[in-house]
């Protein structure tokens, strides 16, 4: 009896797919850390003003930090969508995708203007909103995270000493720079003294560290002025100071402080 012929579809070897790649979870860097809060920052925090916060910013670069993450955060619904398309496109790692998810999370500082709030301990997060989700990124990621959203600002440990981190730092943390403040800046002190040369009423400057604002700008005034002059004079040096883009670029805030010469 002769075999029953096959339609040439059957006899055919039927195509196969492909084998998928294998595909597997990154190792987190982070896959030990219990959420306490490092020796390193401990010592930091422990330091007097006005070091305190360039010894913070030093122990940020490759430190570990914890951004809070709310569940309302969603890609595509919220301000936090846009903010993940935007990771996506410059080709950043899921750990920054997921800071910057955080990021929407802002809180007010004293002079009206809004920080990324980061912790350095998950007690810290814990008791600032026990509803936030820790995600344990490092420094230079929150950074990056920080100068895209609010106003540039990170502020560390929110409710538990926090220590506020200015602009020109996270922006110099987030490029892996180091951040010189600009009242240890001996360079700023001349680009002070130019900005204010044409106003004859002052006769010298002096930058160092400010109560309430990055720097204070001590300005020499020339004797014997009224007050009419003197509000002149010191309204000139504050629009001179403000506009000048050398200072604009690398101090976070001033104040104008006018004294005479014994």
């Amino acid at each position: 009896m002769a075999e029953p012929a096959l339609p040439p579809e059957v006899v055919s070897p039927l195509p196969t797919a492909p084998p998928r790649p294998r595909r597997s979870l990154p190792v987190s860097p982070f896959a030990g850390d219990d959420g306490a809060r490092p020796a390193a920052f401990v010592a930091a925090k422990a330091v007097e003003p006005p070091e305190r916060t360039p010894a913070v910013v030093r122990v940020m670069h490759g430190g570990r930090l914890l951004v809070p993450v709310l569940a309302h955060a969603h890609p595509g619904r919220t301000r936090a969508g846009a903010v993940v398309d935007h990771v996506k496109a410059a080709g950043l790692d899921p750990q920054q995708e997921a800071c910057e998810q955080a990021a929407t999370v802002t809180v007010d500082v004293a002079d009206g203007r809004s920080a990324m709030p980061v912790f350095s301990s998950l007690a810290a997060l814990m008791a600032w909103n026990p509803e936030a989700r820790p995600v344990p990124v490092f420094g230079e990621q929150a950074a990056r995270a920080a100068v895209t959203v609010s106003d540039g600002l990170m502020l560390l440990d929110p409710g538990d000493e926090p220590v506020l981190i200015p602009r020109p730092a996270v922006r110099a943390l987030a490029m892996g720079e180091d951040w010189v403040p600009a009242w240890a800046d001996e360079h700023l002190g001349s680009v002070a003294a130019a900005a204010l040369g044409g106003i004859g009423e002052l006769v010298g400057v002096r930058l160092e560290p400010g109560r309430t604002t990055e720097i204070r700008v001590v300005v020499a005034v020339r004797a014997g002025l009224d007050a009419p002059a003197l509000r002149a004079a010191l309204s000139r040096a504050a629009d001179a100071l403000s506009n000048d883009p050398v200072l604009r670029e690398r101090v976070d805030s001033m104040e104008l402080y006018p004294t005479s010469l014994a």
